[in-house]
């Protein structure tokens, strides 16, 4: 079996290495031609594609790129084939059915699979993955899926899509309350510590929190999910959430303050750093403004 990867950054040079693990022989592209090498001489087995449609040689591709223009261009450039094509990104839901007609007009199979999950479970195989799509070709995947994580069957089309914005909502709002919780108890004198402890033996302790907590407190926040990809997925829910008649008043809000700490320097750093912009980082001018709705012309 012959296994495609398109788009090797944080998540999929990662997830790339995993399906190695299947002993297929893996053909690797990237739009970054450098980046694409550098992975394959890495990964026994594995060839680095000089062109997208190199890709036509595999069985199954994945892709994992940044959003939907770039998820629709990939598989706009691959050859027709009876072949799969696995997404793995956040895409908004009417561009998955638009691959899906592409895909299939082609003569493949599509599966629509976003991954929840960041870099260490990426490493790691501990992705969950919000599969959705026919179950045959679902199940037609498994045994690379598998590799990658822990699979969820979402429903048909644009089911997983659904399924992983939910996600990225109660994610969204999660990492930004923490970040509230540290920058109120900076404000009247409490030791992190102790809102450290009180979160470890709380009823609402959980992994996520663990997480995040460690790099808010030493306001270290290197990239395992990118706040401007939050951003993008934050963008996506609102803009499905009014397609649908859904009423999202927090998450209008949170778009509002990770748009901000994007536009004032956050963006390449990961996730946790809105704790830097709700605490006066980011070049923001105080937390007094902070209380305020961000002025978007800013």
């Amino acid at each position: 079996m012959r296994v495609g990867f398109a788009g090797l950054g944080l998540m999929g040079s990662r997830i790339a290495r995993r399906l190695s693990l299947s002993g297929a022989e893996l053909l690797l592209w990237d739009r970054t031609a450098s980046r694409a090498r550098e992975v394959a001489s890495g990964i026994p087995g594995s060839v680095a594609a000089a062109d997208l449609g190199e890709l036509g040689a595999a069985d199954v591709v994945f892709v994992m790129v940044r959003d939907s223009p770039a998820t629709l261009s990939v598989v706009s450039g691959l050859p027709a084939g009876r072949r799969t094509v696995v997404n793995l990104g956040t895409i908004l839901p009417q561009d998955s059915l638009r691959i899906r007609s592409i895909v299939e007009s082609g003569g493949g199979r599509f599966v629509d699979a976003p991954v929840v999950g960041s870099t260490p479970a990426a490493e790691e195989g501990r992705l969950v993955v919000l599969a959705s799509g026919e179950r045959r070709d679902v199940e037609g995947v498994m045994p690379l899926l598998s590799l990658i994580g822990r699979t969820i069957y979402a429903g048909p089309i644009p089911s997983g899509t659904h399924a992983k914005l939910a996600a990225n909502l109660i994610l969204a709002g999660m990492t930004e309350v923490l970040a509230e919780a540290l920058e109120f108890s900076d404000s009247v004198g409490l030791d992190r510590r102790v809102l450290a402890d009180v979160l470890g033996a709380s009823p609402y302790h959980n992994a996520y929190f663990d997480l995040k907590l460690g790099p808010m407190m030493r306001g270290e926040f290197p990239a395992q999910f990118p706040l401007e990809l939050m951003h993008k997925d934050l963008r996506y829910i609102l803009a499905v959430a009014q397609e649908a008649g859904a009423f999202v008043p927090l998450t209008a809000l949170a778009e509002q303050l990770y748009g901000e700490a994007e536009r004032r320097g956050c963006s390449r750093e990961d996730v946790a750093a809105i704790s830097k912009f709700i605490g006066s980082g980011c070049g923001t001018p105080g937390a007094s403004d902070v209380n305020k709705p961000p002025d978007r012309g800013a």
